[in-house]
């Protein structure tokens, strides 16, 4: 048996979070989750903040059960969600606690940015997508309002730098985590034009791969968690780059599709494309282990899940394994469009997905059977429509896709998905955030080699499952039937 190397990553979502100790062996990885918690916001005068005192809590304890454990680990990381940050002053004091992208701070911040570098000009430096709660239109939300944080601050760090810097003491700002957060230039530096323009301050330091190791423990974070000599790497900081970083590829011409309340739809590319038809399109170009990947936002199972929330009673049970089922014996003319805005936040999704379908003069399904057999059968749709859109600003011909995340448990979805875009569907790796997280770190110390080696990892780890297309004919006719109500 060969050595065994643990690596714990710690996972903050922005609902909950975890510690996962990993470890490689003979290949593969395996994971343990020692340590979970949930993550809460305070609303306090006003202004909605993360309880971060609580966060470096929980991390140190999933540190402390490592050590209670005997665990040698052979490195740490943290990944998070994108756009959320730090300040601080000129000591490396934080200037208060980090506030929470939900917070209303950035309303109508568009009508003031724009004015002064319209949405479209800001795209071709980033790259990336300009939304109202990334990093740079929440700076610009306190430059607006005079806040006083902004001019007192000398340096900012995204939230897994944060909690690196408490950690080791140094600063550093990891790509995959600046670019989520609308903070990177297509030239994988900060975009400091783009920064006169807008007068922010310069605030920004040293800009590192993912993969990088950053140091030891500061001595006084070894000793209240028991463990020493522990180096930290600074992995794939944004959870999603380090979904990337983990998709059990091979070969080219290959997307992705992490599939759970939100999907997202992507592919590795060589360079941004950051053309007005990807603007335009909704894509958004952000980095992982290796470099590029350009990526769309979908609807996913939020739309099955708030059904269940609704139907789900003790008197009459509609538990997934019953919807799934009602929805594989159903079969339904209907289609929807998954993208409707509608159906972001509704007080009743049954409701909301019957406004839709009468919007577009579509027949009503008789059954939640019938209604949920619609919403997956759109949501495929969806994807190969997106799948095209990829193929067009990538200029490249997709042959496979890869679906991860949760969703896979949704064996119809799948085979609908497979389906509707007309090409093998591989799923496996129902979880890879944590995995990604901790084989950058493999590749950081030296373990792994490339983003390759750990793309073969995870394909030995994972038990895949390929989904053929079937009945090409049916669904040509449904994509047209699709395509033309989404115009």
């Amino acid at each position: 048996m060969g050595k065994e190397h643990h690596f714990l990553a710690m996972d903050f979502g922005a609902e909950s979070g975890r510690g996962i100790l990993v470890t490689l062996a003979d290949g593969k990885a395996a994971k343990e989750e020692i340590h979970r918690f949930p993550n809460r916001r305070v609303t306090l005068a006003g202004t909605m903040y993360w309880d971060f005192p609580f966060l470096v809590a929980e991390m140190f304890e999933a540190m402390k059960i490592c050590a209670r454990k005997g665990v040698k680990l052979t490195s740490m990381a943290v990944d998070t969600w994108a756009v959320d940050f730090g300040l601080l002053d000129a000591r490396g004091k934080l200037l208060g606690l980090p506030v929470s992208y939900r917070d209303g701070r950035t309303q109508n911040i568009h009508e003031y940015a724009d004015a002064i570098v319209p949405r479209q000009e800001a795209f071709q430096a980033l790259g990336e997508e300009t939304w109202a709660i990334g990093t740079l239109y929440q700076l610009l939300s306190m430059q607006r309002d005079g806040d006083p944080l902004l001019t007192t601050a000398k340096s900012l760090l995204n939230m897994p730098n944060l909690f690196i810097y408490l950690l080791t003491g140094k600063q550093c700002n990891e790509r995959s985590i600046i670019s989520g957060s609308s903070l990177m230039g297509v030239d994988r530096q900060w975009p400091t034009d783009l920064f006169r323009r807008f007068n922010v301050p310069d605030i920004f330091g040293e800009i590192v791969e993912p993969g990088t190791l950053v140091g030891p423990l500061q001595p006084e974070v070894a000793e209240e968690t028991g463990l020493h000599d522990l180096p930290v790497v600074a992995s794939c900081g944004h959870d999603t780059a380090a979904v990337v970083a983990a998709i059990p590829a091979e070969g080219e011409h290959w997307a992705f599709l992490s599939c759970g309340t939100w999907s997202i739809l992507g592919s590795l590319v060589k360079e941004p494309v950051v053309t007005p038809e990807c603007f335009a399109s909704g894509f958004c170009n952000e980095y992982t282990l290796g470099g590029w990947y350009l990526c769309n936002h979908i609807l996913g199972l939020w739309l099955v899940q708030e059904c269940k929330r609704k139907w789900d009673t003790q008197a009459d049970p509609w538990d997934y394994v019953r919807i799934t089922e009602e929805a594989t014996k159903a079969t339904c003319n209907a289609v929807l469009d998954v993208t409707d805005e509608t159906l972001m936040a509704p007080a009743d999704m049954e409701e909301a997905l019957r406004a839709v379908l009468a919007k577009h003069n579509q027949p009503q399904c008789e059954s939640h059977g019938q209604l949920i057999r619609c919403v997956l059968e759109s949501l495929a749709l969806e994807y190969a429509r997106q799948l095209q859109t990829l193929n067009e600003l990538a200029g490249e011909t997709i042959q496979t896709l890869y679906m991860v995340g949760g969703g896979i448990r949704n064996r119809l979805l799948c085979q609908l998905t497979a389906d509707a875009c007309g090409m093998p569907v591989h799923t496996g790796a129902e979880e890879c955030t944590a995995l990604g997280n901790a084989l950058t770190q493999a590749v950081a110390m030296g373990v792994l080699k490339s983003p390759a080696d750990v793309r073969k990892v995870m394909r030995n780890s994972t038990e895949m499952t390929t989904y053929q297309p079937r009945d090409p004919a049916a669904w040509t006719k449904r994509r047209e039937a699709y395509r033309k109500l989404r115009k």
